[in-house]
């Protein structure tokens, strides 16, 4: 195969602020052709079809499989949609690549992975971390104990709450029933500390509502209260085993940090990730040195979805697929098990593993 055809349902700030560039810098690189995309939202499916010059557009899932000849769905609708909408597509016989978190459900999860391994299709998950340079680098490091042996790790995966950002959404549906920062941020934290220590035995949280109204303050709703019906702080201790513990914070509630993104401790020196995205740096302390060094890592790949960009080279390569489901499944258990260890005042353990 030279090139997949590809189709993208969800045409709402992500994809447009990512996966749609994304797949059409993939174009450009011959490894793609975009051929449709969907969204209940007629509106929103033309303007993506325009914009991207995608010569299809459709406001019905099961139309566009059934009118277009396609090998890849990119599924970057709401969180609730994510597993009808997956299923779906892998019934028709096209290879799926979503977005986070796969499912809401475990059985869900299950059924989806089941689903894609009888058919011999390929399920991708988001999100990206384990495939960036930087994490791999990280990893890289932890095992060849570069800081020694892991006793424990901090890891921010909180900002200011999605109403603070200029983006075209009302962001009332992040608070609601369904939706938290845990599922929307911690996501991002859990990938990326799994990536480097393996999956997490058990789990333990504390959880709260820090206010009943947050006002969107930056796009076209600006103004807009949204009553909040969720938590949108919660903090979750995580056990690796042999001693390995982690602390990860999943909230609304940071407007600024100067503290690092990721930073690891071991029994002869500490790994650190300062600042976010293309800005972010990674530092090594050795106890032998009493000091810091920065570490070189390897650039990233030009395309900005990684995630979709590593779904793609495997189908076409054949080489083996890193985002699973087994893996995506796994971290859904973590933030399924997170609220209700946080209302039980316990610690869960956990069933499954990647």
């Amino acid at each position: 195969m030279d090139k997949l055809k590809v189709g993208l349902i969800g045409c709402g700030a992500i994809a447009n602020l990512l996966h749609l560039p994304g797949l059409k810098m993939l174009e450009a690189m011959g490894k793609v052709g975009v051929v449709a995309v969907c969204d209940a939202v007629e509106s929103a499916a033309r303007s993506a079809s325009e914009k991207f010059e995608i010569p299809r557009y459709f406001t019905d899932l099961g139309t566009m499989l059934n009118q277009i000849d396609f090998d890849l769905l990119v599924n970057t609708t709401p969180i609730p949609s994510h597993y009808m909408v997956s299923l779906a597509a892998l019934q028709a016989g096209r290879h799926v690549y979503t977005q986070k978190p796969m499912a809401t459900t475990l059985d869900e999860a299950t059924t989806l992975i089941d689903e894609a391994r009888s058919r011999g299709l390929v399920l991708g998950c988001a999100p990206e971390h384990p495939v960036r340079p930087l994490i791999q680098k990280v990893r890289s490091l932890v095992a060849d104990s570069a800081i020694g042996k892991v006793t424990f790790a901090r890891v921010q995966s909180s900002h200011d709450g999605p109403e603070k950002h200029d983006v075209p959404r009302d962001s009332t549906w992040f608070y609601q029933p369904g939706s938290s920062p845990i599922l929307d941020l911690g996501v991002h934290g859990l990938s990326q500390i799994t990536s480097i220590l393996g999956p997490i035995r058990r789990v333990a949280c504390f959880s709260g509502r820090s206010r009943p109204v947050r006002i969107t303050t930056a796009g076209p709703y600006r103004g807009k209260h949204i009553e909040v019906h969720i938590d949108d702080n919660s903090l979750l201790m995580l056990d690796f085993g042999e001693a390995r513990f982690g602390f990860l914070d999943a909230t609304y509630c940071v407007e600024a940090s100067m503290g690092p993104q990721l930073e690891i401790y071991g029994s002869e020196g500490t790994l650190s990730v300062i600042g976010n995205g293309a800005n972010a740096s990674l530092h090594l302390y050795r106890s032998s040195q009493k000091e810091w060094i920065r570490v070189d890592v390897p650039p990233s790949s030009p395309v900005r979805d990684l995630g979709v960009l590593h779904m793609v080279e495997c189908l076409l390569d054949g080489t083996e697929l890193v985002l699973t489901g087994a893996r995506a499944r796994h971290l859904l258990e973590v933030m399924l098990a997170a609220p209700r260890a946080a209302a039980e005042g316990r610690t869960i353990e956990l069933t499954t593993t990647f």
